[in-house]
């Protein structure tokens, strides 16, 4: 089905070489800033969620 698609499309190989680039480059960045972001700020995110051992007092669980 795709590929009867794909063949009837003019310019068809542009639009899958600038997805898979886009693609690429998207993760590529992505890694690139994992690679250099702080260690330290990482850590404590990940942390973030547990780090609260009580309920906030504001919220009412009754209702």
């Amino acid at each position: 089905m795709f590929k009867q698609f794909i063949t009837k499309l003019p310019g068809a190989d542009l639009y899958m070489v600038g997805s898979f680039l886009t693609f690429f480059i998207f993760f590529l960045l992505v890694g690139v800033y994992l690679w250099l972001a702080d260690k330290k700020h990482i850590d404590q995110m990940s942390r973030m969620p547990l780090g609260d051992s009580s309920p906030p007092d504001d919220i009412d669980y009754q209702s």
